[in-house]
């Protein structure tokens, strides 16, 4: 087994990994800058880690490579994704914690663990990313050495995945409030800029508000424009001279 050399007491390891988390918890990231993050600490947390990755699965089942510390952790995730198969894969799908000690011997997945030997990945440790209520992907990490994983890999990486998992639900419903805030205040300045074209062409034709905006769809048809975009060179162009 890999010597864990001069490493921290199990205690303090799980609290450094803990802070780094917690110190992402307070910032506003979006989701893809989350995952930079979550699997930068995680390279950075677990010894011997030659690389992390962060897989995400869209609601058809489909796995995304969505953060990779190193090229050799995407071309290893792509693999299980083209394959069907592999320890990722499997801890999202189990929702349980998959440690492979020597994947060149390991059986459970043998394609994968036949078509991967040329990346030189030898062991790995993969970890679900769950809601309350089920897996929505997983965080892994590969190590160039067989048996380089010890249960302290696998606490910190749990730990961390843990965290992970409540920063990543935080992260995607605040980039989803941010965009219905951004699609409501574009459809908010819409309505305000459209009310300001009415206006002007009630006083520059003498009509009533509906004859107004009879007028205004008929001419953005015309000049194949939106409405919105009609309302916004009327209201931006310069008053006629004696309007």
């Amino acid at each position: 087994m890999a010597q864990m050399g001069k490493s921290l007491p199990i205690a303090d390891e799980l609290a450094a990994a803990a802070a780094n988390a917690a110190g992402l918890l307070m910032s506003e990231a979006t989701v893809a800058e989350t995952l930079k993050l979550i699997t930068a600490a995680a390279k950075t947390s677990v010894p011997f880690a030659l690389g992390a990755g962060a897989t995400l699965i869209d609601a058809n089942a489909r796995p995304t490579s969505a953060a990779a510390s190193d090229q050799i952790v995407e071309q290893a995730d792509a693999l299980q994704y083209d394959l069907e198969q592999g320890p990722c894969l499997s801890a999202w799908a189990t929702g349980e914690t998959i440690v492979v000690q020597d994947i060149a011997g390991d059986e459970r997945w043998p394609e994968w663990s036949r078509v991967v030997g040329p990346l030189a990945v030898a062991s790995s440790i993969s970890v679900p990313l769950k809601s309350s209520s089920e897996s929505f992907g997983a965080v892994k990490v590969y190590a160039a050495e067989s048996q380089a994983f010890t249960e302290r890999s696998r606490a910190v990486l749990e730990l961390l995945a843990k965290q992970a998992s409540v920063l990543l639900e935080h992260a995607i419903t605040a980039e989803q409030a941010k965009k219905v805030s951004d699609e409501l205040r574009n459809t908010l300045h819409s309505r305000d800029v459209i009310g300001m074209a009415k206006g002007i062409i009630m006083e520059r034709h003498g009509v009533a508000a509906e004859d107004a905006v009879r007028l205004l769809m008929k001419q953005a048809v015309a000049e194949g424009r939106t409405l919105g975009e009609l309302a916004a060179r009327l209201v931006e162009a310069p008053t006629p001279q004696g309007a």
